[in-house]
């Protein structure tokens, strides 16, 4: 037996296929359509719609007859009402949807990208102490609980819940814990030399010392220099293995640098790049790249130590001059 869709059942239906957009009851009976924390729209039943947008694009979309003033707002240009009654209001209802879609998506980008089977980024945030380079971080998509990797002040954890949330959050280094994301509550685990200054700004469920494996899928590999607690990530998510570095190792205009602090010790930064040199990786997922450019670099096991062995001398020679 065919059944005949309502009219919102069909625009819900659509526009919740879009990339990014989540859809929900609101505080007032209507069903509202966000990217991120940005309404795009909402239905009030099969009735109506309503939407917001600016003066000038309104003015348009008034003069060609596809919106009328909001009830609530009659003598405002901005708010914006649009009737249902037969299928050209539905198809137009879609597509004033899709025109606030687009306007969100080019300025602000999608609170999460799909990078990878599986592996999704946020949006990128200029790093404050160096504008040319952007941070970003990582939601690993996993049977038996999602991981969130690395911290960003303005990750968006509403994002994530079509794709079933976060269950824990690890740092790489302590330093991330300055960009902490309020709205991110989930379990947080750290390496125990960096625990004392993440827990400055960020709860902290649990700590660790040793190399492991958690869950089969997911490695949790000590490797201090860049700061005492610093820890990479090697998760094999059954078509490819990423390995996370933070700040150990990262990406400036494509190329793979150090970030070799005052503080830091060089040594133990050698060795830990020795570490990393001998694991298998396919996908190279530090915090930090430059503006514009991907947030990760493919590789294989000989371009992979052709580039370690090269920043790893560049860390020796500099720590002999010093």
């Amino acid at each position: 037996m065919s059944t005949t869709r309502s009219a919102s059942q069909r625009i819900i239906e659509e526009v919740t296929s879009w990339p990014g957009v989540e859809a929900g009851p609101g505080r007032r009976g209507e069903f509202a359509f966000r990217v991120g924390r940005r309404e795009i729209g909402h239905l009030h039943g099969d009735r109506a719609a309503h939407f917001s947008f600016p003066k000038r694009v309104w003015a348009d979309l008034f003069a060609q007859g596809r919106v009328v003033h909001h009830p609530v707002f009659p003598d405002r240009e901005g708010p914006a009402a649009r009737g249902i009654e037969g299928e050209d209001d539905v198809r137009d209802v879609i597509e004033l949807m899709r025109l606030n879609y687009g306007r969100v998506v080019d300025r602000h980008g999608l609170p999460l990208e799909r990078i990878g089977e599986r592996l999704y980024a946020s949006r990128p945030e200029p790093l404050s102490f160096a504008r040319s380079l952007a941070i970003r971080a990582f939601l690993l998509q996993r049977e038996r609980g999602n991981v969130l990797i690395y911290s960003t002040e303005g990750f968006e954890a509403a994002a994530t819940k079509p794709l079933g949330g976060i269950s824990r959050q690890y740092l790489n280094h302590h330093h991330e814990a300055l960009f902490a994301a309020d709205s991110v509550s989930a379990p947080l685990f750290v390496h125990d030399a960096d625990r004392p200054a993440v827990a400055e700004r960020m709860h902290v469920r649990g700590g660790f010392s040793k190399r492991h494996v958690f869950e089969d899928d997911l490695e949790v590999i000590p490797i201090p220099g860049h700061t005492p607690g610093a820890t990479a990530y090697l998760w094999d998510s059954g078509e490819r293995r990423y390995l996370f570095t933070g700040d150990t190792i990262y990406l400036r205009d494509g190329e793979w640098v150090t970030a070799v602090l005052d503080s830091s010790d060089r040594e133990a930064y050698v060795e830990s790049l020795e570490l990393i040199r001998g694991l298998d990786f396919d996908v190279l997922v530090p915090w930090a790249a430059t503006t514009g450019q991907q947030p990760y670099a493919v590789t294989d096991r000989d371009d992979a130590g052709r580039r370690i062995d090269a920043i790893a001398a560049r860390v020796r020679d500099s720590s002999l001059s010093s």
